[in-house]
């Protein structure tokens, strides 16, 4: 399998991810949360806004997976994402204290894994083959 195939296996599982664990903490909220995820209307709403916002970047990656080298902006936008996602979960540890551990553990997922995605994806980028472009710039 070569890089760029497994490149785009991968980033098609994190679409599924993404894709699916948005579309349920929209329809069903924080109660996924585990522990017990006791939160006021407000907090609520915020979630299944953001979970909006996570479908929205599952979206994005469902995208940039059929051709990962021409969508540069949009992969490196959305690791980008993640991984301040990742900083920000890392503030409110710091804050308000330790979440439940599935939660600490995305800390370290979101601040790892973003990083090493756009190390391989760079690889990629660079031994993919440039195609040619169509009258109005487009890659054919």
């Amino acid at each position: 399998m070569s890089s760029r195939r497994g490149f785009q296996w991968v980033l098609t599982l994190l679409t599924l991810f993404v894709l699916v664990t948005g579309v349920l903490e929209m329809v069903v909220g924080p109660s996924l949360l585990p522990g017990d995820p006791e939160v006021s209307t407000t907090v609520d709403s915020n979630y299944r806004f953001f979970a909006g916002i996570w479908c929205a970047l599952g979206l994005v990656l469902a995208v940039a997976s059929r051709r990962p080298e021409d969508h540069a902006a949009a992969v490196w936008a959305a690791f980008g994402a993640v991984f301040l996602g990742g900083i920000a979960r890392g503030v409110s540890y710091l804050d308000v204290g330790a979440p439940h551990p599935v939660h600490t553990a995305f800390i370290g997922v979101e601040l790892l894994l973003p990083p090493m995605m756009l190390l391989w994806y760079t690889r990629v980028r660079r031994t993919a083959p440039v195609r040619p472009l169509r009258a109005g710039g487009e890659r054919l």
